[in-house]
């Protein structure tokens, strides 16, 4: 069996638990303690950060003070590998690229500064998210109207993977002027409201979502 659908089943498996504890009125005992949801998590994340080529590959202290939130402005047909190549072509490169089936793919290597957020004149952002301070994911979607729910929590989930806070987390559209101002802030805005909420929680809500649809 595929490792993303064990690991579909067995959120749905802590979503069951966490919908009987509601209608039961007792306490949830999470199935998973956080290092098992980080090593799940960490299994399902293909490795493609050998294929980056940006030219300049440096190391950096800093990179959990920020995370940036990108879109590809793509086809839904783009994949992790396409997103990659356009970004060596253009000489850029990003940490995480979440695909239209909301795989999570690792895309540079770790600890070192990727080129996808710097920018001299920051817009709603701190002056020192840059490069070298944060991580970035690229979602394959055209614009915010085209992520899709699943992807929304897949980000959710490399956030909690990664460790970051409410206030960390930020839209591209947020850091420079040159960017549509919503890129970024449908995940975003989930994420502020929702940080402090386990991954099954984030899962039910998302699952919630997708029936209202």
């Amino acid at each position: 069996m595929p490792q993303h659908i064990k690991l579909f089943e067995s959120w749905l498996s802590d979503i069951a638990d966490t919908v009987k504890v509601a209608f039961t009125g007792g306490k949830a005992k999470p199935k998973f303690s956080d290092a098992q949801f980080k090593q799940e998590f960490e299994a399902g994340i293909e490795d493609l950060s050998s294929d980056t080529t940006q030219s300049k590959i440096t190391q950096s202290g800093d990179l959990d003070k920020y995370f940036v939130v990108h879109h590809t402005a793509s086809s839904p047909s783009t994949t992790a590998n396409d997103i990659v190549d356009i970004l060596n072509d253009r000489n850029l490169g990003v940490q995480w690229v979440v695909d239209r089936d909301a795989k999570v793919f690792k895309t540079f290597p770790e600890g070192m500064i990727a080129w996808h957020a710097g920018h001299e004149d920051q817009k709603d952002a701190p002056a020192d998210l840059q490069n070298a301070t944060a991580q970035g994911v690229e979602v394959i979607a055209k614009n915010d109207a085209d992520v899709l729910p699943e992807q929304v929590l897949a980000v959710f989930k490399l956030l909690k993977y990664l460790g970051y806070s409410k206030d960390q987390v930020w839209g591209h559209g947020e850091v420079t002027h040159n960017k549509e101002a919503t890129e970024g802030k449908t995940i975003v805005d989930y994420w502020r409201k929702n940080w402090e909420k386990s991954p099954a929680e984030a899962e039910i809500d998302i699952l919630g979502s997708m029936r209202q649809g």
